[in-house]
């Protein structure tokens, strides 16, 4: 098991309730979708894999660590085990394609012959090799996103989590990022992907666990509530 949650809630200082006594368990290799209207909790789900935000009540584990209970200093330990994918691609404007990707291995002290090794590597696996030193605003969207999932993975992670990836792409985008997603799992990464695309999440017929008011109100393995 790689990622449990055991009734997990979440109540900001105001009242608010963003989760409601959760539990969950997602299994190494699986791809996994988050699902539910505006305010569902699926952000804050997310937030608390890689400890952004911590819960009120409850315990999470990542391959069996307490992400509740580690120590402050062993959280970018824990970071370097997940690749991030933002809807908005939060790439850095004026660094190259290679040097994007090498920033993310940089920032968690991955040696420099294994940055060299590493980059044209993922570029290539993402399907961007000749973009090398192209800047993000040479990219269309659909080539950025794909800049961001090879930085996701530039430190080879257990976890990917996509939030929202593919919310800024026309549709036929987003079906290409989709499939590259679904390519990177086969290879054995976990995926866990908040997603409002209804009919891309029924296409893909994987796990679907359906948020609504901060609690879990389905899972299906193969996303059945939404045919």
């Amino acid at each position: 098991m790689l990622v449990q949650f055991y009734n997990v809630s979440k109540i900001y200082p105001n009242g608010a309730k963003a989760l409601d006594d959760i539990s969950i368990q997602i299994d190494r290799g699986e791809f996994v979708f988050l699902m539910g209207p505006s305010g569902a909790g699926k952000s804050t789900l997310v937030k608390m894999l890689f400890r952004e935000e911590l819960p009120t009540r409850g315990q999470i584990f990542l391959a069996s660590r307490s992400v509740v209970r580690m120590k402050r200093s062993d959280v970018p330990k824990l970071r370097r085990n997940m690749g991030i994918v933002f809807q908005d691609f939060k790439l850095l404007e004026r660094k190259t394609v290679a040097e994007n990707v090498s920033f993310a291995m940089e920032v968690v002290g991955a040696s420099s012959k294994d940055i060299r090794t590493r980059v044209p590597e993922v570029i290539n696996m993402v399907g961007l090799k000749g973009k090398e030193n192209s800047f993000p605003g040479e990219l269309s969207g659909g080539e950025q996103q794909r800049v961001g999932i090879a930085r996701a993975l530039s430190n080879r992670p257990l976890l990917l989590i996509a939030d929202e990836p593919t919310g800024n792409l026309d549709l036929n985008t987003s079906q290409e990022i989709m499939e590259l997603l679904f390519d990177i799992n086969r290879k054995g990464t976990t995926v866990i992907m908040a997603s409002h695309a209804r009919e891309l999440v029924r296409a893909a017929r994987k796990r679907v666990i359906m948020l609504q008011n901060g609690r879990v109100v389905d899972d299906s393995p193969n996303g059945e509530s939404l045919l």
